[in-house]
């Protein structure tokens, strides 16, 4: 089975920062969404990277392309973190399949953890590491259960811990099945990721699907903690305003 004979725990991660942020509207006309502030000591992209470091992860690869250089300037050497960071400079945009091809160089041959850098996840990535080796995965994505299509694209898994499918955004939901939101928290091996090219590319259309068809093993592993998606204007200001109000703990996320 894959999997079986990768090292113990993980070590390398790769958190997917070089987009637009467009849907942030005027705060990333001048800023790269991973900079947004949460608190006048932590942005968004300290916070998951922290989070990262108190897990265990040594090596953290960050994309860059949109304001790349303002990034770079304030995440220096990662050692305020406690990590060792290296950038992967996109020319152009990636998408989050090319983007992890293009970072290739940096992982050695390991496993990774691949996150976004506009969630915040009370996930325990070595957790979902064990859970994924111990199914023999070629891959493993992190799901949220929730039958909420309006919003989001759905992964549709069996219990036991298996990806069967993919409902797109709007899609009438089947009765009886188990579905889930796709945190971005994922485990990739070497050889998942040799599914991928550097360049314009879909992890889910390039990855996921593909190895499903062909009868690959990835893995679905079910959170039930809590996960706050700040992929949006709306979704950051709420949640600065419970940040704020004392009705959330960013402490929580690190």
């Amino acid at each position: 089975m894959i999997g079986k004979t990768s090292p113990s725990t993980i070590r390398t991660a790769m958190v997917l920062a070089a987009g637009y942020g467009t849907r942030m509207k005027e705060l990333t006309r001048n800023l790269p969404k991973p900079l947004l502030p949460l608190t006048e000591a932590y942005c968004l992209i300290d916070v998951v990277i922290l989070r990262l470091a108190r897990a265990g992860i040594r090596r953290v690869v960050v994309n860059l392309h949109y304001h790349g250089d303002r990034l770079r300037e304030h995440l220096g050497d990662g050692s305020r973190y406690g990590v060792e960071l290296f950038f992967s400079q996109e020319p152009e945009l990636l998408g989050s399949g090319g983007g992890i091809a293009a970072a290739e160089p940096f992982f050695e041959g390991e496993p990774i953890v691949a996150v976004n850098a506009d969630v915040l996840c009370t996930i325990d990535v070595q957790e979902l590491y064990a859970f994924h080796r111990h199914q023999g995965a070629l891959a493993t994505m992190a799901v949220l259960p929730s039958r909420d299509t309006e919003n989001y694209s759905l992964v549709i898994y069996q219990p036991e811990g298996w990806v069967r499918g993919f409902l797109r955004k709007n899609s009438p939901l089947p009765p009886e099945v188990h579905t889930g939101i796709f945190t971005g928290h994922q485990i990739l091996t070497p050889e998942a990721r040799r599914y991928l090219r550097p360049q314009p590319q879909s992890i889910i259309e390039h990855l996921y699907r593909p190895a499903l068809q062909q009868g690959q093993p990835i893995a679905a592993f079910p959170f039930t903690g809590t996960w706050v998606d700040l992929g949006t204007r709306e979704q950051y200001v709420r949640f600065r305003e419970r940040l704020q109000s004392g009705t959330v703990d960013l402490g929580e996320f690190m």
